[in-house]
């Protein structure tokens, strides 16, 4: 008797199931329509000892963006302009792709010389001067890749 009850203990064990799990992203972020213009997205790209860019860019609700270029880059000073929906939609369902929201809120190394970027998607702003996951590395690749469409 004490084997036929191990025996279907263990069995029970070894039962599996053809379960998918699907992975929703826990960050929700959307851009919502409102007279109040508020910014939704920024990314700033600090300074080195070399020629790194120190650049900062804001994204508004109203779909309105200022690029303001410091040094080491192509333009300098304050440029605005006007992205489409689907270009901040875009931004934002990477920003849900990777759940954005539960990055740590700083990534860094005891490593000197590296330029520091932050990058802020509604209420949670990421300090990235080192070790980012690649991720976020992306995300902030995009957000310059569609903000430089207009700026250069």
């Amino acid at each position: 008797m004490r084997v036929f009850i191990l025996s279907l203990f263990l069995s029970s064990c070894i039962v599996t199931t053809n379960t998918v799990v699907v992975e929703e992203p826990l960050c929700n972020y959307e851009k919502l329509n409102s007279t109040e213009v508020s910014e939704i997205i920024s990314l700033s790209r600090g300074a080195c000892f070399g020629k790194c860019p120190i650049y900062f860019i804001s994204i508004f609700s109203d779909n309105s963006a200022v690029y303001h270029g410091k040094r080491f880059v192509e333009k300098n000073g304050t440029i605005k302009f006007e992205l489409t929906d689907e270009e901040i939609n875009q931004i934002l369902d990477k920003a849900n792709k990777i759940n954005f929201c539960t990055l740590k809120d700083e990534y860094s190394e005891p490593i000197t010389d590296l330029p520091t970027t932050y990058i802020q998607v509604f209420d949670k702003k990421i300090r990235d001067y080192c070790g980012a996951p690649s991720e976020l590395k992306e995300l902030e690749f995009l957000i310059d890749e569609i903000c430089f469409r207009y700026i250069n």
